[in-house]
């Protein structure tokens, strides 16, 4: 039977991406991308209840607003985003896990602006339940 870092690597989607020589952008593209990609489905459902349990007021906004709603949500609430990261993180291997908390900092940062862009990319899944 194949160890967990294994199949977690295994559910992985392919992402092909440039070299690059830094740390942090290679964990960003060989690990939090493929994850972010991974989950996308499951983070814009997350998304979605958020805006519910804030009364639904991102619909009433314009799409300027809503932009600046989905970078505050993921940069501001805490909460919130320390929920997105541990779902995310909750995918790395132990290697990459011990990765992660050496340079914590720097790949948090990453992956709150990944967090970030993904959810704007997908700003027409969050207009469908208007």
């Amino acid at each position: 039977m194949p160890d967990k870092s294994t199949l977690l690597l295994s559910l992985r989607p392919k992402i092909t991406t440039s070299a690059t020589s830094g740390f942090a952008e290679n964990f960003q593209n060989l690990t939090l991308r493929p994850i972010l990609k991974l989950q996308n489905g499951l983070l814009i459902r997350i998304f979605k209840q958020y805006i519910h349990q804030r009364k639904n007021t991102f619909y009433k906004l314009g799409e300027p607003d809503q932009l600046t709603f989905i970078t505050h949500s993921v940069k501001q609430d805490q909460k919130f985003q320390q929920f997105l990261k541990g779902i995310i993180i909750g995918h790395f291997t132990d290697e990459e896990f011990d990765q992660f908390t050496i340079h914590e900092q720097e790949i948090s940062k990453r992956l709150s602006n990944l967090l970030e862009q993904r959810l704007i990319s997908n700003l027409s899944e969050f207009k469908s339940l208007v």
